[in-house]
């Protein structure tokens, strides 16, 4: 039996109800209280959906370095997270930063200005549903490809909100933008890749 699978009681009383053992708060709880299994739990609850962000920011073998960083990161600061958002959300904005911190460091060129994407983005929408389009093995790989093209932090808005769920509120409290600029930002970020994919959708509906 893996430690995932074990049930964890509470201090001093029977094990607690499911609904609440399931709960980050309970498992972050019982981490801090001396258990060190809670954590792995957590870990194991989302390492698949922080890898998925990750390796969509980050090519290569560097994906699986830096999920482990995140978890890390996240071990050596749980007890400064405060409840504020989400524990999810809190581990986005972990990943987050050491995936902007990673292409910072592996960067020779700067990113595009706002005033030349937003300008490049002033073309009529295909209605390309991305969600859509990567549903296929095959397509999800050409997607991600054309994906790692644009800067980073377009690439972050979109493994957000159209690979990984999250609200706009969700995404405005893992990026610190504004809510109307996490909604205007996605927008132009979703225009250049649907611009990018162009070619290989022509391609599609060709083949």
């Amino acid at each position: 039996m893996t430690i995932a699978e074990t049930s964890i009681a509470t201090d001093g009383r029977p094990n607690a109800p499911l609904a609440e053992a399931d709960s980050d708060a309970f498992l972050i709880r019982r981490y801090l209280n001396g258990d060190a299994c809670a954590f792995e739990v957590l870990f194991k609850k989302y390492q698949t959906p922080i890898f998925n962000l990750v390796s969509r920011m980050v090519n290569g073998e560097d994906a699986y370095d830096l999920t482990q960083d995140v978890f890390c990161n996240a071990l050596r600061g749980l007890r400064n997270f405060r409840g504020e958002s989400k524990f999810s959300t809190w581990l986005y904005s972990i990943a987050r930063n050491v995936c902007l911190n990673r292409l910072r460091q592996t960067s020779h060129a700067g990113e595009e200005s706002l005033d030349e994407i937003e300008e490049r983005s002033e073309m009529p929408d295909l209605s390309i549903d991305v969600h859509r389009i990567a549903e296929t093995h095959e397509l999800q790989r050409l997607v991600n490809s054309v994906l790692a093209t644009l800067p980073p932090q377009q690439r972050l808005l979109i493994a957000l909100r159209d690979f990984e769920g999250l609200s706009y509120e969700e995404i405005s409290q893992v990026t610190g933008m504004s809510l109307s600029n996490v909604k205007s930002r996605l927008h132009r970020a979703r225009m250049v890749l649907k611009d990018k994919f162009k070619p290989y959708l022509n391609l599609l509906r060709e083949g």
